[in-house]
Formats: C-alpha cells, structure tokens, sequence
C-alpha cells in the first residue's frame, strides 16, 4: 500500500511537472522511474524473494537460480521498455542482451553437471 502511495505522488508531481516545465518532463519522469523501480525491488519483491525461499519446506535445488533468473529477466524488461520509450533501441537491445548473457552465465555450471551426466548415460 505504501508503494501505491509513492506511486500516486509521483504521477501527481510528473503531472505538475508536464504543466510547468515540460522540456524537463522526460528527465524527471527517468529519474522517477529508477527511483521507483529501485523502491519497489527493496521494499516489495526482495523481501517476496526471501519469505518465497523460505516458504517451501523441502529442499528445491534450482529454486534460488530460477528466483535470480526471473528477477534479473524481468529488471532488464523494464530497462529495456523505458529505454525504448525515450528512442533509444540500441542501448536497450544492448543491455537486454547483457543481462541474458549473465543469465545464462549464471546456469553454466548446472548445465556443466547436467552435461556430465547425461554423458556417463549415453558413453557405453
């Protein structure tokens, strides 16, 4: 409920902003954004991350990496979405495609054991 709050007072002043000063409506609506998005991830889903973890009572051996990929894929989405709003599709193509290398970087070793495995099954 709070960050509802925070979030109608900042329409409320982008508004006002829009009205008085809008060449700078761009600049402050950025600003906001990152600093609504870095409230939300502290406030909102990082504790949702820790009581998600702690809720399951069996032992799940890829939960905290499909948690961490999930959260990193949907950040970047958000990146990438504003940074295309304001034109500019390369840095948002850019970024994307960093955080879907680190992604991937992150399952190299499972996928290394997996691999493993899969070879002592299939090697006569």
């Amino acid at each position: 409920m709070e960050f509802l709050f925070y979030v109608l007072m900042t329409f409320l002043f982008l508004i006002g902003i829009r009205i008085v000063i809008p060449t700078m409506h761009q600049f402050f609506a950025v600003v906001l954004f990152f600093i609504l998005l870095s409230f939300l991830m502290m406030r909102v889903v990082l504790p949702f991350w820790q009581k998600l973890k702690t809720f399951f009572l069996f032992d799940l051996p890829y939960m905290p990496l499909i948690l961490g990929s999930s959260l990193l894929y949907l950040c970047s989405l958000i990146v990438s979405h504003i940074l295309d709003e304001n034109d500019y599709e390369s840095i948002a193509f850019i970024s994307h495609l960093a955080i879907k290398i680190w992604i991937v970087t992150l399952w190299l070793d499972e996928l290394a054991s997996f691999l493993k495995q899969w070879e002592k099954l299939v090697a006569p």
